[in-house]
């Protein structure tokens, strides 16, 4: 299993346990968000409990693993929602009319439940009636990003498997090793991802995030010249990314650059290399305590929007102490 997912060496070692013991679980819950890789693992976990061989990871030769390759497993069936959220009719055709039929041929009957957190109330409630007494042979696994939204009796009866964000290293070493980026690009791609290859990736093809990035950048560059009225009209042209979740991360990753610059004076210690011009000679217009409250200005604006508050207004305060102005 490791050779094909990078981290999370503790879920993994949990679930080859389970098989070597041969105590697998009718159901296990797999969270963390988006890109982390839970299908990923879910897929592996499950081609292992169907592999012929019957060993801790896929032989990816038998019938059931080439099977499984091809997407045409006949004993591993997929859930997912056909409208925006899982429903009542969702779990009834795709799991309660098929649960109580023996396997085609393999081992285990597996249902990957994808997005298992956009189950309704009334869909949980109707699944837990298969969970309490569950066939056999039949094996759950639940992917989802959210685990309070799913109840109690629901998780009293899964085992729950949480996924850890990578280090930037981490996904920085999977870009250069799996695409075709430059060092300098991976590192930069990385430090965006939150710990997520698959966001990583994502990214990668995005080039909104590029467009966005480089125009913010530029503003950054352009902010000590500028006056304040004209520094709160970025307020107003930002607005366009109030719900792009890496927008503050841009402006948050400048001012760390320009801190570490200031402390460390080597390009290494940068994140953003592709802007060690800019940044160090921003750097050497103000002191390190300087840039590590700009740096602390954008963070506080983070933690406002994640606080549900006011974008414009937000932005606008952030901005003032960005420029040094009292508030």
């Amino acid at each position: 299993m490791e050779k094909q997912i990078w981290g999370q060496e503790r879920v993994l070692s949990s679930l080859r346990g389970a098989i070597r013991q041969g105590h697998v679980s009718h159901a296990y819950l797999f969270l963390g968000s988006a890109g982390m890789g839970k299908k990923t693992i879910a897929d592996y976990f499950a081609k292992t409990l169907q592999c012929e061989a019957g060993g801790e990871e896929p032989c990816g030769h038998c019938k059931s693993c080439m099977a499984f390759s091809s997407g045409n497993h006949p004993d591993v069936i997929y859930v997912r929602p056909e409208k925006k959220t899982l429903g009542v009719e969702d779990i009834r055709s795709q799991i309660g009319e098929t649960v109580d039929l023996k396997q085609y041929r393999y081992r285990y009957k597996i249902y990957i439940v994808e997005d298992a957190d956009l189950m309704t109330v009334q869909a949980q409630n109707a699944f837990l009636k298969t969970l309490e007494e569950p066939p056999a042979q039949v094996v759950f696994l639940l992917l989802a990003q959210r685990e309070s939204v799913f109840l109690p009796t629901i998780l009293s009866r899964v085992v729950r498997m949480k996924l850890q964000p990578l280090s930037d290293t981490e996904v920085a070493r999977y870009l250069l090793e799996n695409t075709a980026l430059a060092q300098q690009e991976a590192a930069i791609y990385a430090s965006y991802a939150q710990g997520s290859i698959g966001r990583a990736l994502e990214l990668m093809e995005d080039t909104s995030f590029q467009q966005m990035r480089q125009e913010v950048l530029e503003k950054l560059a352009a902010l000590p010249a500028v006056s304040l009225a004209e520094a709160l009209q970025y307020a107003k042209e930002w607005e366009k990314y109030k719900n792009e979740p890496r927008f503050l991360d841009i402006i948050y990753l400048w001012y760390r650059d320009i801190l570490a610059a200031k402390l460390l004076m080597e390009e290494n210690s940068l994140i953003q290399k592709d802007q060690r011009n800019q940044i160090f000679q921003a750097a050497g217009r103000m002191c390190a305590a300087e840039a590590a409250k700009k740096a602390s200005a954008v963070w506080e604006a983070k933690k406002s929007l994640v606080q549900n508050g006011n974008f414009r207004l937000t932005l606008e305060v952030m901005l003032m102490k960005l420029k040094g102005e009292q508030i």
